[in-house]
């Protein structure tokens, strides 16, 4: 994952957003499988978990709409006419 420090290049962006959306699909498929298989739920426990698989995608998807930005000011960039 890249820093706060240092700009990140829109393939930065992608494979940060890609692994933090595979985090959050992973944590859903865990909690799934743990509350079909459960005998009781524990709703606050389940609750924070959710929080968490919501912050996650939350995360992920704002980095994706930061590459398509970027992605978009680059290519309206490179169509920009050099003044002297």
């Amino acid at each position: 994952m890249t820093t706060d420090e240092q700009p990140s290049s829109v393939h930065d962006l992608l494979n940060d957003a890609t692994q933090w959306l595979q985090y959050a699909r992973g944590v859903t498929a865990t909690l799934a499988d743990l509350i079909h298989e459960a005998d009781g739920v524990d709703c606050r426990q389940l609750s924070l978990t959710l929080e968490a698989i919501a912050a996650m995608t939350s995360h992920g998807t704002r980095q994706l709409g930061e590459a398509r930005a970027q992605m978009s000011w680059e290519a309206a960039m490179e169509n920009v006419p050099v003044r002297s």
